[in-house]
């Protein structure tokens, strides 16, 4: 019997007995131990990756979502931070200097011309001067063809990394007046129709005006169409530190449910994931499929390990006793990413990665080691991913 058929979410002696200790005052604690480890199959969705999923080590336990269930969330630490829901590929872009939401139309003229970087039609590297809205939506959709200056800080997508300071959105003033109106791509439609190969991006889901105000402890929301010049609708979100991001739907006009507690997530299984980068010496939107991250504002560190010789331990041999603490990245998110799968371009074959396995550290203060076991189904479908964890002890 194969791993894919077992889907394993083992706890190998720590789901089968709790510890128990007597505080001073007679009352007895009783604490879980964390998982030892075991065999996960993230449910991402198969050949559209529908599904966000959230997987916490020291309990095995996954939690997913639709990724199409919203398209912004908020930020609940210090900071007053917007994030763009990259597996959906939502893109944003400030309309500098304009703060009245029901003053901006495509046609609305900006407060001076902007010149990005763009590809021609032979895809060949040149520049464009926006001047109006219109313009500016060109090149605001994730793509290949999508506007930016990376040198001059410009990128209408989150950086990759997921630092606070990499945000479309800039930090948001609690000075209502310094808070300006942003033109929002609200991404792509997951696909329905399978087509007997990876299918993750559908029709582009349309364009919404959004500004957002803050005190502080909450976060108002202002959202319209485009062509709404009347009014606009607001949501009001107040910050619950229990939660790295609160998500908002604006299609739907509502809070959403996504993330589950920071503490309680190590790794997200996000499927696609998109943002501005370079690909060779071209800036362009990318897009990937099977990305991987972790929880960088919750705390967790990761690092890879390539087998390259012998004087690697592979993952087997690797003990606690190899954990190298100064390794352990807290600032990138995207460590893991794409790089888990390698793809046949030539036979669109697609396969884990051969020597490359992780060490984690996770919100509990845990070390896992862990590799991917899989990437298609039994079939040879996408979107079916697997993954061998334990946890390393002394």
């Amino acid at each position: 019997m194969t791993n894919r058929f077992l889907t394993l979410i083992l706890f190998i002696g720590a789901a089968l007995f709790t510890s128990c200790s007597s505080d001073d005052d007679g009352t007895t604690t009783t604490t879980t131990p964390p998982s030892t480890g075991g065999i996960i199959d993230p449910e991402v969705g198969g050949f559209n990756q529908a599904n966000r999923v959230y997987v916490d080590l020291s309990t095995g336990i996954q939690i997913s979502s639709r990724r199409d269930s919203w398209e912004i969330a908020v930020y609940n630490g210090s900071q007053n931070r917007v994030y763009l829901n990259n597996a959906l590929l939502v893109s944003a872009v400030e309309l500098e200097g304009i703060t009245d939401i029901t003053s901006v139309t495509e046609t609305t003229t900006l407060t001076s011309p902007v010149t990005l970087n763009a590809l021609d039609q032979t895809f060949s590297p040149t520049t464009v001067t926006v001047s109006t809205v219109a313009e500016l939506m060109e090149g605001l959709p994730v793509g290949y063809y999508q506007y930016g200056d990376l040198d001059a800080g410009i990128s209408f997508t989150d950086s990759k990394e997921g630092e606070l300071a990499g945000t479309a959105f800039d930090e948001i003033s609690s000075t209502d007046s310094d808070n300006n109106v942003y033109i929002v791509n609200l991404g792509n439609e997951i696909p329905t129709t399978n087509n007997g190969t990876l299918n993750t991006t559908g029709d582009a889901r349309g364009y919404m005006k959004v500004r957002v105000l803050t005190n502080g402890s909450s976060y108002t929301i202002q959202y319209a169409t485009l062509d709404n010049t009347a009014d606009y609708n607001e949501i009001t979100v107040t910050k619950d530190s229990s939660y790295n991001l609160t998500a908002v739907s604006l299609t739907d006009g509502q809070v959403v449910s996504v993330e589950p507690e920071a503490d309680n997530w190590d790794i997200d299984f996000g499927g696609v994931f998109s943002y501005y980068g370079l690909q060779g010496t071209i800036a362009a939107g990318l897009t990937y499929s099977d990305y991987t991250l972790h929880n960088t504002l919750g705390g967790v560190g990761l690092y890879q390990i390539t087998v390259e010789d012998d004087t690697t331990p592979s993952y087997t041999d690797f003990t606690i006793t190899d954990v190298n603490e100064a390794s352990l990245i807290y600032n990138d998110r995207a460590v893991v990413g794409s790089g888990w799968r390698s793809v046949d371009y030539m036979t669109g074959e697609t396969s884990v990665t051969e020597g490359r396995y992780y060490i984690a550290k996770d919100t509990n203060g845990n070390y896992y080691k862990l590799r991917f076991t899989a990437v298609e189904s039994e079939t040879g479908e996408r979107g079916y991913p697997q993954f061998q964890y334990e946890l390393l002890e002394d």
